[in-house]
């Protein structure tokens, strides 16, 4: 058993989940961090979630050797239903990889004023020309971004919370925990787990060794619970100060020194590029097996919507997701159908 794949495949998959949202302790704040102690028992049940459920996705993956999501849900949906589902997550991660992009865009405009536009192009030549070595270009980058995000976190954690003595003055600034932590808990894995299985369904040919996916998966979830029990910590020391803050982890960081701030930004800038690589990645391979083009061939696509990226960071998050979310929905609701109630669409 390779102690390598373990560590490749635990660091796409948590570089796949660790986006914008979760590595700038805004998605942390919001699903953990205000239902105070109860929050970080959520976190645990989350990453024991996400090891379960990225162990079986993986498991599914390699044994059926899949390249994409249609692989693994084709016996469940029907063809007809899968074209559908095919479609829709071949937009979502596209659209997921521009927002990405877009997002380091206005992180180096902000932090550097880098034009906003031909930044975008740029990360987005390096992704095609870094994704040019298949999974091993991916797995190469996870595994030097991840334990950067792990370490500078770290720092930045160790800094913001040494004026706290101990776990309970440190809780003490969050007010007391509400009802709904568990329903938050469950609802942040669900969301997650839509872009994890269709990036892991994507990893089905890395390895011929089914027995990968729990080092893997455990890799993977650790990685996760370190990342998110430090930014629980952190917003929760500086909870009353982050009212309406859009990026908590930036503004502890300000408030230490400029150091820890420029590391907040590449942390930012890291979580953005490994999910904006898985992304792309999976996008490349549905397209290259759905119309039997080579995978460079496929790289080519990356740049289709690359003028989208001029409407904006926030804007690209405020249509694409919610509209995503609403079709899968959907789409979960004819899968349930089909399985449970013999409604079929073959």
């Amino acid at each position: 058993m390779s102690l390598r794949d373990w560590v490749d495949l635990g660091f796409i998959y948590a570089g796949t989940l660790i986006g914008a949202g979760f590595a700038s302790g805004q998605e942390i704040m919001r699903f953990f961090t205000v239902y105070g102690k109860m929050g970080l028992a959520g976190i645990v049940i989350t990453c024991i979630l996400f090891f379960f459920l990225g162990s079986f996705i993986l498991s599914l993956a390699i044994r059926h050797q899949s390249v994409s999501i249609r692989d693994i849900l084709l016996p469940f949906s029907g063809k007809k239903l899968m074209l559908l589902f095919e479609l829709i997550s071949d937009l979502f991660l596209l659209g997921g990889y521009y927002i990405m992009l877009s997002g380091c865009g206005a992180v180096l405009w902000e932090g550097m004023k880098i034009p906003y536009l031909p930044a975008v192009i740029f990360l987005c030549i390096g992704c095609v020309l870094w994704l040019k070595n298949g999974v091993n270009g991916l797995a190469g980058f996870n595994r030097v971004m991840v334990p950067v995000m792990v370490i500078l976190t770290f720092l930045i954690g160790y800094h913001g919370l040494e004026g706290f003595k101990d776990m309970a003055s440190l809780l003490e600034m969050v007010p007391s925990a509400g009802k709904g932590w568990l329903f938050s808990a469950l609802v942040y894995v669900s969301f997650n787990m839509t872009s994890g299985c269709v990036v892991l369904s994507s990893l089905g040919t890395y390895t011929k060794k089914p027995g990968v996916v729990y080092g893997a998966s455990f890799i993977a979830s650790v990685t996760l619970f370190v990342m998110a029990t430090l930014l629980y910590l952190m917003t929760s020391a500086y909870f009353r100060e982050l009212s309406g803050v859009e990026i908590p982890l930036m503004h502890i960081a300000s408030t230490l020194n400029m150091s820890l701030y420029w590391a907040s930004v590449i942390i930012l800038l890291c979580a953005m590029l490994t999910t904006a690589l898985s992304f792309g990645f999976a996008f490349v391979q549905s397209v290259s097996r759905k119309f039997r083009i080579s995978f460079d061939h496929a790289l080519l696509g990356l740049f289709l919507g690359v003028p989208f990226t001029s409407w904006g960071f926030s804007n690209l998050i405020g249509f694409i997701y919610p509209l995503f979310g609403i079709v899968g929905i959907f789409f979960a609701f004819l899968l349930l159908c089909r399985r449970f109630f013999s409604f079929k669409i073959e």
